[in-house]
C-alpha cells in the first residue's frame, strides 16, 4: 500500500475507532479543472493543495484517459471499480518531480468502471490488494460529469 494510501487508511480507522474492510478516505474531495492549454483534470486530493493522491487527465477527443496515482506499486496494476464493473489497467511505474514516485495507466473514457464514476460519482481503487473508496460527493458529482463531457469533446 502507498504511504499516501496508508496514511488515508489509518485517518479513517481512527476516526471510526477501529478499521473497516473497505475504508472511506476523508479530507479528501474531487475538483475539476480546465484550464487552457492544460486540458481537463480531475483530482482527488486535499481541497487546495498540491496534495494530489489520484489525477486523471485526458486530450478531449483522443478517447483516453491518463489516471496518476501516487505512490503505488505497478506489480498488479491498478485497478477501478465502479459498482459491478471493475478494470485492472496496466501501470507504470515514473518519477514526479518533488513528489516521489507514481503510478500512471491509461483508460478509455468509455470503460466501464470510467462510465459508471461518471455516471454514479462512485468509484474505488485498488493497489496492492487494498480497497479504498473514493466517492464523489453530490456537490463534486457535477465537477466529474464535466470532466468526461471535455474528455469526449
Amino acid at each position: 500500500m502507498s504511504r499516501t494510501l496508508a496514511i488515508i487508511a489509518l485517518a479513517v480507522c481512527g476516526g471510526l475507532g477501529s478499521c473497516v474492510a473497505m475504508p472511506t478516505a476523508s479530507g479528501f474531495a474531487w475538483s475539476f479543472q480546465h484550464n487552457e492549454g492544460e486540458g481537463p483534470k480531475l483530482a482527488y486530493g486535499t481541497p487546495a493543495s498540491d496534495n494530489v493522491v489520484l489525477m486523471m487527465t485526458c486530450e478531449p477527443g483522443s478517447q483516453r484517459v491518463d489516471v496518476s496515482l501516487m505512490g503505488g506499486s505497478p506489480k498488479a496494476g491498478l485497478t477501478l471499480v465502479s459498482g459491478d464493473a471493475r478494470q485492472t489497467l496496466k501501470a507504470d511505474l515514473v518519477a514526479s518531480p518533488g513528489m516521489g514516485q507514481m503510478i500512471q495507466a491509461v483508460a478509455h473514457p468509455a470503460s466501464a468502471p470510467l462510465a459508471g464514476f461518471a455516471r454514479t460519482g462512485d468509484l474505488s481503487l485498488i493497489d496492492r490488494g487494498r480497497t479504498v473508496k473514493i466517492d464523489a460527493t453530490l456537490s463534486e458529482r457535477p465537477g466529474v460529469a464535466r470532466f468526461f463531457r471535455a474528455c469526449r469533446a
